[in-house]
């Protein structure tokens, strides 16, 4: 299924983006292997590939994955390709059994992604893991999904952006999804027994300063509430093209690192050992915060410690 268009706002999102770079379909953007924490609280060796491939059909107002995508379809047989040559540069730093992350920038079940022929190779590559974690919308949640899990030898797992459940932030964000969205896709994954990761935003755009920490609580509260056995902080990324333009217009003000240990703080006690923050490029957010190397090696640690960081300042 293909989203209706948004013409207006995608044009005018994707105008003000700096060029995109070259992306190789036929090799992954890169991949490492870490130790992550499961649902049932053991510690595994994760080895996460990002795939290069089509660029996401949804153009949000936050997302600048659209770097490591193509315009083109993504050809067929190249994400196995991908998936190999990963699989045989980390096979000396994995043991076995562990769990494998699948992603793509996009949406792993959009067929101009990750073509739907791949299924049955890539199946077969990951065969040993335990665990298999890919990236999806709400809206692309169907039958596919659903026979890919079959089909595995181990468990799915799939990762969905909740973002926020601020009703009229979340519809301004030109996700093309709704509460009630995320809540159906949600009751179809648990009932197919395949398990559902949240992501949640951080500085989400037109949201006020004030009271906005209250949202990120209750918009990890609500993915939990849908059955998320993991909920990942991510920090919106500013500087450029539409979340500029929102800053100057003041619908947008980037966290800081204060913002994010505070969201962490107030987030991580409502599923301990099961709510932490996305570790990449968090120097972003340091500006001239004191001891910023600690604090930051801290937040990444926290979902192996399951402990949550002290907040910065008090939460309004």
């Amino acid at each position: 299924m293909t989203p209706a268009p948004a013409p207006s706002a995608d044009r005018r999102i994707r105008g003000l983006r700096p060029e995109k770079p070259r992306v190789d379909p036929r090799r992954p953007i890169g991949f490492e292997v870490e130790v992550e924490r499961q649902a049932d609280g053991r510690l595994l060796d994760s080895l996460t590939v990002f795939l290069a491939g089509r660029e996401c059909p949804f153009t949000c107002v936050f997302c600048d994955l659209w770097r490591y995508t193509t315009d083109a379809p993504t050809p067929p047989g190249a994400i196995p390709e991908q998936i190999r040559i990963a699989l045989d540069a980390t096979r000396d730093h994995r043991r076995f059994g562990g769990q494998i992350k699948l992603y793509n920038a996009s949406n792993y079940f959009d067929a101009r992604a990750v073509p739907p022929a791949d299924d049955p190779e890539v199946i077969r590559l990951v065969e040993d893991f335990e665990s298999v974690v890919v990236e999806c919308h709400a809206k692309l949640i169907g039958p596919r999904c659903f026979s890919f899990a079959e089909r595995l030898g181990g468990r799915l797992q799939v990762a969905m952006g909740f973002e926020t459940a601020h009703p009229e932030a979340l519809d301004r964000l030109n996700k093309r999804v709704g509460l009630e969205d995320l809540r159906r896709a949600a009751a179809r994954l648990r009932d197919a027994g395949i398990g559902l990761r949240g992501f949640v935003l951080v500085g989400t755009p037109f949201i006020p300063r004030e009271g906005a920490l209250r949202w990120v609580e209750r918009s990890v509260a609500f993915a939990l509430e849908q059955g998320a056995e993991q909920v990942v902080l991510i920090p919106v990324r500013g500087g450029e093209g539409e979340l500029l333009r929102l800053e100057r217009e003041g619908s947008f003000t980037p966290p800081s690192l204060d913002d994010i240990e505070a969201a962490v703080a107030l987030c991580a006690p409502l599923a301990p050992g099961a709510v932490w923050v996305d570790g990449w490029d968090l120097e972003r957010f340091a500006g001239d915060a004191r001891d910023a190397d600690f604090r930051i090696a801290r937040l990444r640690n926290l979902q192996l410690s399951g402990a949550a960081p002290a907040a910065a300042d008090a939460v309004p």
